[in-house]
């Protein structure tokens, strides 16, 4: 693959006798795939980050928020 380095390559071809893989395609779709849910899951916890300084700058605690939504 063009766009991988050769180390890159040799890691693939090392991971896919080690742990199974059937091609070097199941595992970078594997792969690309986990990086993706990372990347959402940062992007979700910064989301969540400026919602609770926001929060916090208007006075309002969590446990307010847990009130209204179980009200």
């Amino acid at each position: 693959m063009a766009y991988l380095t050769s180390l890159t390559e040799k890691k693939i071809e090392e991971a896919l006798k080690e742990f199974g893989y059937s091609s070097k395609k199941e595992f970078i779709e594997e792969a690309v795939r986990e990086k993706l849910r990372e990347l959402k899951k940062l992007q979700f916890f910064s989301i969540s980050e400026r919602i609770r300084k926001g929060l916090k700058k208007k006075g309002i605690r969590p446990e307010d928020v847990l009130k209204e939504i179980k009200s």
